[in-house]
């Protein structure tokens, strides 16, 4: 990107630009006025327009002396007369210019491809140049934070870092994504990586966070990045940066956009009426043939019974059989409705996001304020999200050597959901998909279709009372909109820190954090309309949660003789959680219209409980490195937790890495001057722990009942004293490259991480009275690679095109299993195998002589045979059938510049993986399945005519083999994914002069606008797991929007 297309975004904070001012900036001018001191004032320039941001340290200062440049790209410094002054920017060559005893210096910035020494990343307790950096970490681009269209930036990640995996398992607005960082480390405890805002672990909802208010995005994966962070890193760790303040007067700067969101995937094409009819009538008639009767009785017993068994007859009275006894449709047999409960279900859906930004300061004192809005409609009626967000970043130099920070933040929210449980009527996703057309919205003239209504002239909502039994008596159209199905979310932060320098290379700091998590949830059913018996119903919860942090860290860093530099950190952390909830529910609402549980006459529940959760941790880290080319890093962390028994209440991780930067070696000089700019290789090996296994882990706990009208008490499970950590081990290998002045670079790395002492349950004899008990027996391996690549093909005066490719391919393998079989569902556990193995039974397609459908076994032998008994397969006849895990996934970027318009887009993609969509079966039912909507696949199925087909023959027998589970339904999960698209002008400053505006763009942005996959109707991003199970489908977004800075 030109210099140009920079400054607009530079006073959003980006994410790399402040951690330079974060490094450079926070300590100011203090030396003392001597006879030779000047004062020196400029310009900076690029392409002859002034540069914001430019950071200007006096050489030799450690950064204690110097500024950077105005809005306007001004300075003014006092400086040794005999000094050097170092100009930098990310992206531009870094700069040293004498000052001779001059008093005006202007500098003209030369644009590099990209100054990867520079690129600064969030590691714990800090920030360290990703050049040095022995670890291994992914920077997300902050173009793709700032174009961000989704309620929660998780759902933003996929395809932006190598070896991160976000798999959006909701669409509704609101919901956050499940993220995996170099795969799966546990099987029972959790797999979440841990999230740290501003340097502290945070506990609530990443959809509280405006992406307005976010500078950057590091993903730390491997232990010498995280052990720091210790039992609460074993699953990766993705530090937010979120943004800050800077010298400078105060810059305002408004956004706003408004768009428009659909379904990313059209939903399945289904059968028409017509078809529908018709396909009924063959499977009624197949039923009767193999009942025995004739064929000329079966099609003249379907033709009479078809309405009946439909239940509603859509071609009106004069088509009494509507189809013949030939099964085709009676001349003249034209539905009278047709009724889409998809349409009738969704709604034009909304985006709005509002922010204003204020931000400046002086050189002691710095300032950060946010306020932001967000209105996201969901895709389906009553369903979507707004958040009401503040934010606040102060940080003051009190002295010298004395900084303090305060960082303050507030979010309110409101999230409407429709019910969405997996296989009920009441998920209105499968609701809007199951229920055909002909069953009709509102209630229909059944001679002519016309519209029936009541005294005052309005529609009468049809309840289906002649339905299949499990839609009978339902309108969502109707009765949703009386429901309330509400979650309210407060979330508060405070962030205060004190740090003090009192020698040089020595640094104090003291942070206290607290955050403070509040959810409510509403739910209602109204007692008019709905199923009967119609007595309504109210329920509410609350959930409380405060996380407190307080921790001190001492850092001291030194150089000798400008060859060795030591870096030591020691600090010491506690943390404490305290989570409690309580909530009731009644039934019986006597009028409609009142909320409240008190509206409601009967209690049917209420229950309570509150949890604590507490963490003491000593940690410390030593990094060396000699002559900026060879770098030593070690760390230790020792975390005490309350969730184990006090003689296994300790446990000890640490990380130990080296890096090598091989092309400064002087054996690589005659190509390191003429092509190679960067050859580097990282290597590390560590331990990190995983601990969230229950608050009580080790206890034993017991359950209150009742016997014979008395209260008991009963052991509910057994103690496990010995109950310990989970631990990972870590290894990390890779090399860092760069090509033509870093024109070309990139990165290659090897992880393995072995996972031991998992939690599991072991069996235990009858006599003992429980089943199992939990011990810490499995263990678990995930390895693979990563590969990213950035290249500039084109960088001009005027041009500028950058692309970035990563990608990432890795398994999950079992290890050690405290049986020899688990069944997990349709996954099969066995040493060897991984957690996520599809084991199911070998669809063997459909027989071409009487349309049967097939399965496969196996001897002992080998042999295949096939059988069209689903009940005689046994689960030894399983087999395995491929993974849930893509066997290559990542992204890839397109950024296009030329002059003040840009282009950017990001694809993320996955190859091979399985997913057992769960979705089709049920739009392939015909067995008993008369009322539900079917897919217009049946079309192809086997008949006499048409034999070679995979599609079973039609027939009503009343068992379920037609969609039993097998391998039928594994799909490819392969995709292709535009993830988003923006396209950005910058408006001339001849334009913005006479409105006093400092900068103006304006954009067009696309989220999840292409999606191309191996079936239709199918989000291929779904869960892990590999189970697609009728839910909320990924929202495309189209937005247009403006950028103002005042």
């Amino acid at each position: 990107m030109n210099y140009k297309a920079r400054k607009s975004l530079f006073y959003s904070l980006n994410a790399v630009p402040i951690k330079i001012i974060g490094t450079f900036c926070a300590l100011f001018l203090c030396v003392a006025t001597y006879a030779q001191d000047v004062t020196v004032r400029g310009k900076v320039t690029s392409h002859g327009e002034g540069m914001a941001g430019v950071t200007i340290v006096v050489k030799g200062s450690n950064g204690r002396q110097g500024t950077i440049t105005s809005i306007d790209g001004d300075y003014l410094l006092k400086v040794d007369g005999k000094g050097t002054l170092v100009f930098s920017y990310i992206g531009y060559e870094t700069m040293e210019v004498p000052v001779k005893g001059r008093t005006t210096i202007n500098v003209e910035m030369k644009e590099t491809s990209l100054a990867v020494d520079e690129v600064v990343i969030t590691v714990p307790y800090g920030t360290v140049k990703k050049s040095t950096f022995t670890g291994s970490a992914g920077v997300v681009d902050k173009k793709l934070i700032a174009s961000s269209q989704v309620s929660s930036v998780s759902k933003a990640l996929q395809g932006s870092v190598a070896g991160l995996q976000s798999f959006s398992t909701s669409g509704q607005p609101g919901e956050d994504a499940s993220i995996y960082i170099r795969g799966i480390g546990s099987a029972n405890a959790s797999t979440t990586p841990l999230y740290v805002v501003d340097g502290v672990p945070y506990d609530g909802a990443l959809s509280s966070i405006s992406s307005q208010d976010i500078a950057s995005i590091t993903v730390l994966k491997d232990a010498a990045a995280a052990t720091l962070y210790g039992s609460r890193a074993a699953n990766g760790v993705i530090m937010i940066t979120t943004k800050q303040g800077v010298d400078s007067a105060p810059v305002i700067e408004l956004s706003a956009k408004y768009g428009f969101s659909s379904r990313a995937v059209r939903d399945y094409d289904q059968l028409s009426t017509n078809d529908y009819f018709m396909l009924q009538w063959e499977a009624m008639r197949n039923k009767y043939m193999d009942d025995g009767h004739s064929v000329e009785d079966a099609a003249q017993r379907s033709s009479s019974e078809l309405i009946s068994t439909i239940g509603i007859n859509p071609y009106g009275s004069k088509y009494g059989q509507p189809v013949g006894i030939d099964g085709k449709l009676v001349a003249g047999a034209t539905p009278l409705w047709d009724d889409s409960w998809e349409d009738a279900l969704t709604q034009d859906a909304h985006y709005t996001d509002l922010s204003a930004r204020i931000s400046g300061g002086s050189k002691k004192t710095k300032y950060y304020f946010s306020l932001g809005y967000l209105d996201d409609q969901g895709a389906y009626i009553c369903s979507g999200f707004k958040r009401y967000t503040l934010r606040t970043n102060i940080t003051s130099d009190l002295r010298d050597w004395l900084q303090v920070g305060l960082n303050v933040s507030g979010t309110h929210s409101i999230q409407d959901y429709p019910k969405q449980d997996d296989t009920a009527i009441g998920n209105i996703v499968l609701a809007a998909r199951s229920l055909p057309s002909f069953y009709p919205v509102y209630e229909r003239e059944p001679d002519n279709g016309e519209y029936l209504r009541d005294d005052d002239g309005n529609k009468i909502y049809d309840y289906g009372n002649y339905r299949k039994s499990s839609y009978r008596g339902y309108n969502f159209v109707q009765s949703m909109p009386y429901d309330k199905n509400e979650i309210k979310r407060d979330a508060a932060s405070v962030r205060g820190y004190l740090q003090v320098a009192p020698l040089k290379g020595l640094t104090y700091k003291m942070s206290l954090s607290i955050d403070y998590n509040s959810k409510f949830s509403h739910d209602y059913t109204n007692p008019t309309y709905g199923k009967e018996p119609l007595v309504g119903s109210v329920s509410k919860r609350n959930y409380r949660t405060t996380g407190v942090t307080f921790n001190n860290v001492v850092n001291w860093e030194h150089n000798f003789k400008e060859l060795h530099n030591i870096r030591l950190m020691a600090g010491q952390e506690y943390y404490e959680y305290n989570t409690s909830n309580f909530g009731g529910s009644r039934s019986g609402v006597i009028t409609d219209g009142f909320f409240e549980p008190d509206a409601a006459s009967t209690l049917t529940g209420f229950s309570g409980n509150s949890d604590q959760y507490k963490l003491l941790s000593y940690f410390g880290s030593a990094e060396y490195s000699f002559n900026q080319r060879y770098f030593l890093s070690a760390s230790m962390r020792t975390d005490g937790s309350s969730r184990f028994h006090p003689d296994n209440r300790w446990g000890t991780f640490w990380s130990f890495g080296a890096s090598w930067k091989i092309h400064q070696e002087s054996f690589m000089k005659s190509v390191a001057d003429r092509w190679l700019s960067n050859l580097s290789l990282r290597a590390s090996y560590g331990a990190q722990g995983n601990d969230n296994v229950g608050y009580y882990a080790y206890q034993e706990l017991y359950s209150i009942g009742s016997f014979l009208g008395e209260t008991t008490l009963h052991a509910s499970r057994l103690a496990t004293p010995d109950l310990s950590w989970e631990t990972n081990l870590n290894f990390n290998i890779g090399l860092d490259f760069g090509f033509l002045n870093n024109r070309i670079n990139g990165t290659i790395e090897y992880f393995n991480r072995a996972s031991k002492d998992l939690l599991f349950s072991r069996d235990l004899v009858p006599s003992s009275g429980f089943s199992s008990i939990d011990a810490n027996i499995g263990k678990l391996k995930n390895y693979g690679w990563e590969f990213t690549v950035n290249a500039t093909p084109v960088l001009t005066r005027d041009w500028t095109w950058r692309l970035s490719v990563n990608m990432t391919t890795y398994k999950n393998k079992i290890v050690h299993l405290p049986t020899e079989v688990m069944w997990q569902g349709s996954k099969k556990w066995v040493q060897g195998g991984s957690l996520y193995d599809f084991w199911l039974y070998e669809w063997g397609g459909v027989d071409p002589e009487t349309g049967s459908a097939q399965w496969a076994y196996y001897d002992a032998d080998g042999t295949r045979h096939l059988t069209d008994d689903y009940s005689a397969l046994t689960s030894d006849k399983k087999v395995k059938a491929g993974s849930s895990l893509p066997k290559l996934s990542g992204g890839f970027q397109s950024d296009l510049t030329w002059k003040d318009l840009s282009l950017s887009m990001l694809f993320s993609y996955g190859i091979g993986g399985k997913i057992y969509n769960n979705d089709i079966t049920m739009l392939m039912r015909v067995n008993g399945g008369n009322g539900d909507s079917m897919s217009k696949e049946l079309l192809n199925r086997w008949t006499p005519e048409n034999t070679n087909t995979d599609i079973p023959r039609l027939t009503q027998d009343g068992t379920s083999k037609f969609t039993s589970s097998s391998t039928r339904w594994l799909v490819d999960r392969s995709f292709l994914r535009l993830k988003t698209i923006t396209l950005n002008y910058n408006l001339p400053k001849k334009w913005l002069h006479p409105l006093t505006l400092k900068d103006a763009s304006v954009f067009v942005q696309g989220e999840n606008m292409l999606t191309f996959s191996k079936q239709q109707g199918l989000d291929p991003e779904q869960p892990v797991s590999g189970m697609a199970s009728f839910r909320y489908p990924a929202m495309k977004t189209i937005s247009f929007g403006i950028n103002v800075k005042l």
